[in-house]
Formats: C-alpha cells, structure tokens, sequence
C-alpha cells in the first residue's frame, strides 16, 4: 500500500469535524442525540469515524453532558492533527504503512476514510495538467520554447519510486539509450525554478501545482530519459509520484539537447 500525504489524513479529521458542527445546528453546539441523527445519514467508515471522533471530543474535555460546541470541535481537531497524524509521520515524507499500523484505532479509521476520499492517480494526473495549463518547460537547458505540461499515469501498486521501480512501471528497455535515465532531481527545486521562470501573474497558477503535486503524490521527483548523446536530441522528463492508489502519476513534457 502507497504513502498517505498527512494532508489528506487531516482532510478526513475536517470532514469529520464539520459534520459534528452541521449536526450542532445554529445554536453551535452539538449534543449525543443530534450526532445519532448525523451518523444515521452516514455509512461504513464515514459513519465511524464521525462517531468515534465525537466520541473523542467528549473524552478529552471529560464531558459529561456530551454536548460540545465549536471550540471543543477545533480543539480537538488541533490536537489529532498533532497527537494522531504528525506524529506518526517520523520522516515528514507522508505516513508508510508501517507508521499507519503504528497509530491508535482513530487515526487508522481517518486514515481509511481519506483513502476512501482519494481521487485515483489517473484522475490527479488529469487534475495536475488543468492546473498546468499555460505553464511551460524552459529548463534542464532545453532549447524548446512553449513546451508545454501533459498528463502522466501508469497503472501500478507501488510502495515507493526510485529508478528501480520507475523503469520496471515503465517497461523501460536498459539497454536502448533513449530508455535510460540521464538525470533524476528534487521536486521541490524543480517547482521553486518552475515559480521563478514565470511572469507574476503566473506564479500563482506555478504555486498551486507545485502545492498540489507534493500534496497528494509520495516520493515525488523528476526522472529525465535518454543517455547523451546516443539516445537523441529529444530527451523525455517526468514530474510524478505515486499516487495514493499505488500508480504512477504526474505531468509529461520534453526537453531538447544538441
């Protein structure tokens, strides 16, 4: 099973935690027969997690009338962000399935509903190029102009990309230089070159994707094929990870070498 980005595991806590204020109605507070109400409209998972994080709030305060209100709801949000999901991520690089196994029942019941939540890798990569629209690769010293982002899936179950796996998803043929990979580098450097080539009105637009990409995709990097000069002028580069259906995804473009 691939990495699960904590942002998404908190985005399951929010959820939760907006359907507790929702069941509260205008008065803000929420009691035990309006969360019964709530959870009746709810199924599997979903319904779980919104019970037992209610179940939660009223614990930590030591509520006896289980009646809690908006600052019990945020304070309790706060401390699963904290208590529940970040610590459990010890390498900040999205939570392993050995460190999910590791976190008590409530954290694990997020972690399956956020999965559950989840857009599938096809879908983020369809996502990544709307919101790459416009942008363009002017980098790794290519002498292409307008060299625009497309979107990048690959069916797989992965647990981790490195070059290993990254060339058995691909089929990659290691002994053809086009297939081989010239260069891997940092997400994060690519994206902050990507922010800085862009016109201000753009940067946001560069923001965004960057935001969304680390987000969302486990050991995301940028994988560059064809060996110089023998595999050609036009060399292949992509910006993926996985996705937390265990595929491959990302954007495609190409970068030209004389």
């Amino acid at each position: 099973m691939s990495r699960i980005a904590k942002s998404e595991v908190n985005a399951a806590f929010e959820w939760a935690a907006a359907q507790i204020t929702e069941a509260g109605g205008r008065d803000g507070i929420t009691s035990r027969a309006e969360i019964r109400r709530k959870i009746a409209e709810l199924t599997g998972a979903e319904r779980d997690l919104v019970d037992f994080f209610y179940r939660f709030i009223v614990r930590r305060d030591g509520n006896p009338s289980e009646r809690v209100d908006r600052g019990d709801i945020e304070a309790a949000l706060k401390a699963a962000r904290e208590q529940l999901v970040a610590a459990f991520d010890t390498n900040d690089n999205g939570l392993s399935a050995d460190e999910v196994a590791a976190m008590p029942p409530l954290g694990r019941l997020a972690v399956k509903v956020a999965r559950h939540r989840q857009r599938s890798g096809e879908e983020l990569s369809l996502h990544f190029e709307a919101l790459a629209f416009n942008l363009v690769l002017d980098d790794f010293g290519t002498e292409l102009t307008n060299e625009h982002f497309l979107s990048f899936h690959a069916p797989a179950q992965l647990e981790s990309l490195n070059a290993h796996s990254f060339i058995a998803t691909l089929g990659l043929k290691t002994d053809d230089p086009k297939d081989r990979i010239a260069r891997i580098e940092s997400a994060a450097d690519f994206f902050r070159r990507l922010v800085d080539h862009h016109t201000p009105g753009q940067t946001a637009q560069a923001v965004a994707l960057a935001q969304a990409m680390q987000s969302t995709l486990a050991d995301l990097h940028v994988y560059i094929l064809g060996q110089d000069p023998e595999g050609g002028p036009i060399h292949p580069v992509y910006i993926v990870g996985v996705a937390p259906d265990g595929s491959l995804a990302g954007l495609r473009a190409r970068v030209r070498w004389s």
